[in-house]
């Protein structure tokens, strides 16, 4: 039998140097093709760095994982090898292998787990999800209230136009998430509900914070929704020791994912209008006259809106389209100086009314001025050019003013409700001064009115 198999690879030898014999003296190509096709192909089979067998039919390994993984499959979850697994293909002559051993050696060396698919951002784990779908599904239902219906509407058209793409690969985020597959139990994974959920709560960052002055570990725990123990251990502090000789010291930050989106908004707008004042001698100091009535402009303007979360964080203008110009309000004011000398001819100092009561000897005592009572309109007005010399309360009068008419005339106004001038204003005939009132020593709502000539009382009648 031994020498069968010499006399067998002795006659492949010389064949093989036959061949490449006639390519030398024919000047062709050595016959490698022909010699690759005589050598037969096998796989060597490694788990975990160990040569476990030779098999001749790669199909023989893939079919026998996907058996085991069909036997043990007990829930909706993926299974996975958690052996480190590699196949070396060689050709040789004369090959050994043996199916049947190698693949038993497979079934008792191989271990199975429950394959998931871990979401994170940042790093920093959010959860796992049965599958990697399903992980993005929750995320996309976590973004989609905050984004405009417009962009809904461009992020579905682009998943129509890709169907590998899902709606959360075109999402914009505060930061990069990114979808491992990992080994897990039944137990962790996350259904879709829960999943958005994890987001909405954000994730854990480690930071480092500056300590304060005076600052504990109660402190920092109640700031950073932790247990005191955590932070201990997060920093490797003993149960003796505190925070307060340390210059920082790590925590946990709570981050949540913030939904980014910049759409162009356009809004219309109005456009103030500029006020033009020209000065006029041909109207008193201190009076206006409007000549043309101002008019609002209008305008569209394009921002481009940032938003996170739904809500805006910035607006730039983009470009502004005039679509009304806005007309200007024209104003004249007067330069001419009002006149504080009396003409002498007085105006009555109400608005309408009667005189309820005459100068003169009246209870017992002498009633200095008249009483005008009965008015339409309690506005007083002053009965002449002149400058306010006195505004205010007076003992008995009430409110009083008192009006110097610069010819040596002077007029006064008691029991006023309240007072329009101040001390030192130039008053014209006519201009109101107050409102009748009951103030100080007064019956009912009237006013007071007095007449004064070079200092002398007068009766007011004869002015009137």
């Amino acid at each position: 039998m031994a020498t069968s198999k010499l006399v067998k690879r002795v006659c492949q030898s010389v064949a093989l140097f036959s061949l490449i014999s006639v390519s030398m003296l024919t000047g062709v190509e050595p016959a490698s093709a022909t010699v690759y096709n005589m050598m037969k192909p096998v796989y060597h089979v490694y788990i975990d760095g160990n040569n476990v067998g030779t098999i001749d039919d790669k199909e023989l390994f893939t079919n026998k994982i996907d058996k085991m993984k069909e036997e043990r499959q007990t829930d909706d979850l993926t299974l996975m090898v958690k052996n480190d697994l590699e196949i070396v293909p060689k050709r040789l002559f004369q090959p050994s292998y043996d199916n049947e051993e190698t693949l038993n050696k497979i079934d008792n060396e191989l271990t199975f787990v429950a394959k998931g698919y871990e979401l994170s951002f940042n790093n920093e784990s959010v959860g796992v999800f049965p599958n990697e779908s399903q992980a993005k599904q929750s995320l996309w239902e976590y973004a989609k209230p905050f984004l405009s219906e417009d962009k809904v509407k461009e992020i579905e058209s682009k998943v129509e136009e890709d169907d590998n793409k899902h709606p959360a690969d075109f999402l914009e985020l505060s930061t990069t998430f990114s979808i491992e597959e990992v080994e897990t139990k039944k137990e962790n994974v996350l259904t879709d509900e829960e999943g958005v959920t994890r987001i909405e709560e954000g994730y854990t960052k480690e930071v480092e914070k500056e300590v304060g002055e005076g600052e504990t570990l109660a402190d920092l725990a109640e700031e950073f929704d932790m247990d005191e123990s955590e932070i201990r251990e997060l920093n490797d502090l003993s149960n003796e020791e505190t925070i307060e000789d340390l210059n920082q010291v790590k925590v946990l930050e709570k981050k949540i994912v913030k939904v980014l989106e910049t759409e162009e908004v356009i809004k219309d707008e109005e456009i103030g209008f500029d006020t033009e004042t020209t000065e006029s001698d041909s109207l008193l100091k201190g009076k206006k006259e409007v000549t043309q009535s101002g008019e609002k402009g209008e305008k569209k303007v394009t921002y481009s809106v940032s938003k996170e979360n739904g809500e805006v964080i910035k607006e730039d203008i983009i470009k502004e389209e005039v679509t009304k110009e806005p007309v200007k309000k024209k104003v004249m004011i007067g330069t001419k100086e009002i006149p504080s000398k009396g003409t002498g001819s007085f105006a009555w100092p109400a608005v309408g009314g009667t005189i309820t009561s005459k100068q003169g000897e009246r209870w017992g005592s002498f009633h200095k001025g008249i009483d005008i009572a009965g008015v339409s309109d309690r506005t007083i007005k002053t009965v002449d050019n002149g400058k306010v010399t006195a505004a205010g309360k007076r003992n008995g009068y009430g409110n009083q003013v008192t009006i110097n008419h610069n010819n040596g005339m002077k007029t006064t106004y008691s029991h006023l409700s309240s007072i329009s001038v101040s001390v030192g204003d130039t008053v014209q005939k006519g201009d109101k001064i107050g409102v009748m009132g009951t103030t100080g020593k007064s019956t009912g709502i009237h006013l007071h009115f007095e007449v004064y000539k070079n200092g002398k009382l007068q009766n007011p009648m004869k002015y009137l």
